[in-house]
């Protein structure tokens, strides 16, 4: 085992104590209630705010019209780069679910809870091999409140909490039912999102019972409808041929003389076919295939959810609870294209019936490349998660308070995409093909090949992973001495979990090592590759503590300590705090801590192969790029997918970091406001080799698959990577949140206003640390990332009328030499609450993106021409809601 180094900061704390989190700020009360907020575990009064925490209520996510948790994360500017909007080619492996990334630091570096409790990772994953809790499972009718720490906090909550902490926090005491529905469509093309829920919740005695369950049904919206944002989508693998000699054709539609090495392209290509003509200079032409139009941009999908909540007063301030949800998401339609192109790139022998050069060529294609959408395979994805938490609180006759709780929560991602057999495509083209085992697949001719030939070429990847959580957790806090300022008090506590990982492919997805060379065997696929069969678990144990000091009546220390024990590793965290009250109505407050982030049972032990948009270029016969007179290496045609073999590695080791911030809070009769300097140093973050700049740097290394091992310039095929610790972040901004409340006769107006600004977020490129902020980062491993991100809000209530308008602020970024432009759609609703006498009924009329801002156009090879990670692509969305509560 390998011992994460203490931090001096952790000593420092071992000498006053113990350590604590500060109390996090909550919301304005009227009255001083003590509340555990996050990032702590002492109770406190809710005015004392020395942590950079934000809380979304229930009734901000009405008025903004979030439906679901995908539209209440992306709310917060503190967000960046998170996958909510995930498609085919960037989100293969997760698409039907959504997460968090705070600061941009990765998706796997925010902790996410439900009701301060760990929540099970989804079975999905990132295309960059990042793991994380599926949001969209949450059922949204059951939070009561999101509240996000934006730092870290593995000094109270361990591994994984290295940018921040979202918690989620669920209604418990609601009584009466209540009925809500929602119907919201794109201004053009109809892409609708209906809702329905109901909520119910009665007491009886001293036990109280909540039941909530909500259905959504989507409807697809195909890039058909939207060809503008799929113009890139072009494979130059669609019918196209390479000589292996110089050939002759007298007559017919293939009648020209070719030389050795040339590019032929199908004579057809833009007539049958409704194929892409790629000028390949000297060496010919290709026929490419415009497969964007056949994906889809929103997915046809259905959801179920069940929450429900029993609540009971033992006596003597005894509390027991249960808590459970159970959600269902399936992706129904996600169209894909009929065929793939074949990356082992087939020799056809000379005497293929078909073949019109009488020669041997190579095969640059796809056995089906048409536009006829009726061809278009379904590719679904099912997302089953369930959880289920109980706990057990009171307090001793000292005063000092104890808490007990146990969860388990589970996940199931299925994922089955219609591939084709590289063995049956070569039984076809050798003339023992098809049903009766004597046929001859026609690549020269798509159009010629019978549908009994292409069914049976057919077969499927297909997978599902599970995972679960089992977490046990006690907690005791009180007061330990009084001083002249006030009392001191203090939290310990214990955490154990057992999480497991499972993936179970089907058998043609199956991959295996070699019992000889360890290399793993390819599954049966011309495009796709398999993964491998995983049954891993692990435990892991923690103790902690935390101590509150008033030193005087306006300065208040606190400090936590954390130590926890990994599968492979123990980990020591310290934070340090202080809260200085300056006036009534300033505060000042500072901390300091460590964070870490165990690798993932995923990137410890699973073998994938997925697919990846990359940009060749030419390379040079001694194996190195050939450049332009600039120095620049000269593009091999447009960018195109190939495979990327991604191994898992048990070396891996654990992430770490500092967190620092510095912050001003102002908290004024009408205005409230904070703003906050941060700033994270990462090091040893696990990331995927970038097979870009994997390319870029060895264009015939070993890891890179060609067409002719002995031919550096043949086509590309495929490029192995792994995950390893090498990547550095340093990574600061700024943070500033402000309301102020206008209040007259019967109305109330209320500004709002939330911005994340990056000051630098540098990581190593070519040996240097460079500062990625402001750049889409394409070739290297950054998500996407403007510089800033806001929201500016206006709320005016006047009895039962209410208005809202907001403004979604992403500023412009580079990419490359092009700019990505800004984005500021602009929301609009309309709410009116009537009383029924022992009723309450409210309808809202609103617009997403009221002015139809389109996406900013982005550059991004042969993927969608819009950046999912930031932009909404569905323009003017209209919605009626109404809910109806008795």
């Amino acid at each position: 085992m390998r011992a994460i180094k203490p931090h001096p900061l952790a000593l420092a704390i071992a000498l006053i104590g113990s350590g604590v989190y500060l109390p996090a700020q909550a919301q304005q009360t009227e009255t001083l209630e003590e509340v555990q907020v996050l990032g702590s575990y002492i109770r406190g009064t809710d005015t004392a705010a020395a942590n950079p925490v934000s809380v979304v209520n229930a009734d901000e996510m009405q008025y903004a019209g979030a439906t679901d948790v995908t539209d209440m994360i992306n709310m917060l500017s503190v967000n960046s780069g998170a996958e909510n909007r995930p498609d085919t080619f960037t989100s293969f492996y997760s698409q039907g679910t959504s997460n968090v990334n705070l600061r941009g630091l990765g998706l796997s570096s925010t902790l996410v809870l439900i009701n301060g409790k760990r929540q099970t990772i989804s079975g999905a994953k990132a295309q960059d091999g990042s793991t994380f809790v599926d949001t969209a499972s949450i059922p949204a009718i059951a939070i009561e409140r999101i509240d996000v720490l934006k730092e870290g906090a593995a000094a109270a909550y361990g591994s994984d909490a290295v940018a921040g902490v979202v918690n989620f926090v669920t209604k418990d005491d609601f009584e009466g039912i209540k009925l809500d529905g929602s119907w919201q469509s794109t201004a053009k093309d109809s892409q609708t999102d209906k809702n329905f829920s109901v909520m119910a919740g009665f007491a009886s005695g001293d036990t109280h019972l909540v039941f909530a369950a909500s259905a959504l049904r989507r409807s697809n919206l195909n890039a058909r409808k939207r060809p503008e944002l799929v113009g890139a989508a072009v494979s130059s693998l669609g019918t196209s041929f390479v000589m292996s000699e110089d050939v002759v054709v007298a007559s017919g539609d293939w009648a020209g003389s070719y030389s050795a090495g040339d590019n032929v392209g199908n004579p057809k290509c833009e007539g049958e076919i409704n194929g892409v003509v790629i000028d390949r200079g000297d060496n010919g032409n290709r026929c490419g295939f415009a497969y964007g139009l056949h994906y889809n941009i929103v997915n046809e999908e259905e959801r179920e959810q069940y929450y429900t909540s029993v609540t009971h007063d033992f006596g003597n301030g005894t509390e027991g609870k249960v808590q459970g949800f159970y959600s269902n998401y399936r992706i129904i339609d996600n169209y894909t294209v009929p065929a793939y192109p074949i990356l082992t790139f087939p020799t056809i022998a000379a005497d293929h019936p078909d073949n019109p050069f009488g020669s041997p060529v190579t095969y640059l294609g796809r056995i089906n490349p048409t536009l006829d959408p009726a061809q278009s395979p379904a590719a679904p994805r099912d997302n089953e998660t369930a959880r289920i938490e109980m706990s057990l609180n009171g307090g001793f006759s000292n005063g000092w308070d104890w808490l007990t709780a146990l969860s388990y929560s589970q996940n199931a991602y299925t994922i089955v995409q219609p591939e084709m057999s590289i063995e049956r495509i070569n039984a076809g083209l050798a003339g023992t093909g098809g049903p009766s085992g004597d046929q001859y697949l026609n690549p020269f001719d798509p159009t010629a090949n019978s549908p009994e030939m292409l069914d049976w070429l057919k077969t499927s990847f297909g997978s599902t992973t599970e995972t679960s959580l089992l977490t046990l957790d006690a907690v005791f806090n009180g007061e330990i001495a009084q001083t002249s300022a006030g009392a001191v008090n203090m939290a310990v506590g214990a955490h154990v979990r057992t999480e497991s990982y499972n993936v179970d492919p089907n058998e043609a997805s199956t991959i295996s090592p070699d019992p000889v060379t360890g290399i793993n065997s390819r599954a049966d696929f011309i495009f796709l590759g398999g993964v491998n069969a995983v049954d891993e678990s692990r435990n892991v144990s923690a103790l902690f503590t935390e101590v509150e000091v008033p030193l005087s009546e306006d300065f208040t220390v606190n400090a936590a300590l954390r130590y926890e024990r990994l599968s492979q590793d123990s980990s020591l965290n310290p934070k340090l705090a202080l809260l200085y009250q300056a006036t009534d109505k300033l505060m000042l407050r500072a901390s300091a801590s460590t964070s870490f982030r165990e690798p993932s049972l995923s990137q410890f032990y699973a073998d994938t192969v997925s697919t990846l948009n990359v940009q060749d270029y030419e390379v040079s016969p001694d194996g190195n790029l050939v450049l332009d007179g600039n120095g620049q290496p000269i593009a091999k045609g447009g960018s195109l997918f190939i495979r990327r073999a991604t191994t898992g590695s048990p070396d891996l080791e654990p992430e770490q970091a500092t967190n620092y911030n510095l912050g001003v809070i102002w908290v004024g009769d009408a205005l409230d406001a904070r703003l906050d300097y941060w700033r994270v140093d990462y090091k040893d973050v696990i990331t995927i080799e970038d097979a870009q700049g994997k390319l870029l740097a060895d264009p015939d290394g070993p890891d890179i698959e060609r067409l002719d091992p002995n031919d550096p310039n043949s086509e590309l095929g495929g490029i192995s990577t792994n995950y390893f610790n090498a990547a550095t972040i340093n990574a600061s901004g700024i943070d500033a949140e402000t309301s102020y409340n206008f209040t007259w006769d019967n109305s109330q107006l209320t500004l709002g206003l939330g911005l994340s600004h990056y000051l630098e977020y540098e990581i190593p490129i070519n040996g240097e640390l460079t500062d990625v902020s402001g750049q889409f980062n394409r070739g290297n491993f950054a998500r996407s990332m403007p510089k800033t991100k806001g929201n500016l809000s206006a709320h005016w209530q006047s009895s039962a009328h209410s208005l809202y308008a907001r403004v979604n602020y992403t500023a412009s970024y580079k990419n490359d030499d092009d700019t990505v432009d800004s984005f500021a759609p602009v929301d609009l609703q309309y709410q009116y609450a009537m009383d029924l006498n022992d009723a309450t009924a409210t309808i809202s009329v609103g617009a997403i993106n009221l002015f139809d801002e389109q996406p900013p156009f982005v550059v991004d090879g042969a993927n969608f021409s819009y950046d999912p990670k930031h932009h909404d692509p569905r323009g003017r969305i209209f919605y009626v809601k109404g809910s109806y509560t008795f």
